[in-house]
């Protein structure tokens, strides 16, 4: 293969697994824990900001009574205030990895946004490459 047709090839499989992690993940995720969590009552620690996006803290404790401190992902809005109670759904299997607030799944989808972007880029690199590959076997010049 020519120099071109890998770099085609990388610029499809680069945005791959971002596709996954921000777009596939979060969604699937949400309908998870729509599913089969449990709603647990936590207390909202503290909420903290990157450029313009927020992500909230929570400490609850599960029906076993273990202890989770739940870490939102960066968000166009906070999830609660410092101090007050807020209900929390988990998942009973993972309940340190898999958890949202109730105000998180109640929430218009960011995560839709984000997969269609990233299908809309994932879709122009998939058109480049076959224009390579079109242009590599001659039937473009």
């Amino acid at each position: 293969m020519r120099g071109l047709i890998w770099v085609a090839v990388v610029c499809v499989l680069v945005p791959l697994p971002f596709l996954v992690w921000f777009g596939i993940y979060p969604l699937w995720l949400r309908r998870r824990l729509k599913s089969v969590g449990v709603t647990a009552t936590g207390k909202c620690r503290t909420i903290s900001a990157s450029e313009g996006r927020y992500s909230t803290s929570f400490e609850f404790r599960t029906d076993s009574g273990r202890r989770v401190i739940y870490i939102s992902p960066l968000s166009g809005q906070s999830w609660g205030e410092p101090g007050q109670e807020a209900a929390l759904v988990y998942d009973p299997l993972h309940p340190s990895r898999f958890v949202r607030s109730r105000r998180e799944l109640n929430a218009p989808y960011e995560d839709w946004f984000s997969l269609w972007v990233m299908t809309a880029v994932e879709v122009l690199m998939l058109l480049g490459l076959m224009l390579v590959l079109l242009h590599e076997n001659g039937v473009i010049h």
